[in-house]
């Protein structure tokens, strides 16, 4: 399977959540953060779509790109999308490699946390998951 590269620099994310508030939250843009809970590496393709109108899949798509994440580390994406309704569809690999899962979600605004971001975990198993905001 042939992938495409998303170049692009991967900055930490605070440790814990405190002192992170307000990172990103002035912006209108939305941010991916993503924490490895596993002793293998990920990477993610992700693609968001625009579900407004009738835009044709090129025009709809406004984001699409991979994100490296190691073991047990955390990596998150700044800025990837302003925030509005969202088709997100996701695929998941580890080790650069092998694919553990591939599905979609949608994104509405406020579904974010308070840094601005979407947050998702991936498992022992090889599972991403969302965090969802309070």
């Amino acid at each position: 399977m042939k992938r495409r590269t998303f170049v692009s620099g991967s900055i930490p994310l605070c440790s814990g959540l405190a002192g992170c508030t307000g990172l990103f939250s002035d912006s209108q843009m939305l941010s991916v953060a993503v924490f490895n809970q596993s002793e293998s590496s990920y990477t993610i393709e992700m693609a968001f779509s625009r579900t407004d109108g009738d835009l044709s899949r090129s025009e709809a798509q406004t984001f699409s790109g991979s994100i490296d994440i190691e073991p047990d580390e955390q990596t998150v994406r700044k800025e990837v999308a302003e925030r509005q309704r969202y088709l997100i569809a996701y695929s998941l690999f580890e080790d650069n490699s092998f694919l553990t899962e591939q599905d979609h979600f949608h994104y509405y605004p406020g579904d974010e946390d308070e840094s601005g971001s979407l947050v998702f975990d991936i498992n022992s198993a090889g599972s991403l998951t969302r965090r969802w905001a309070i």
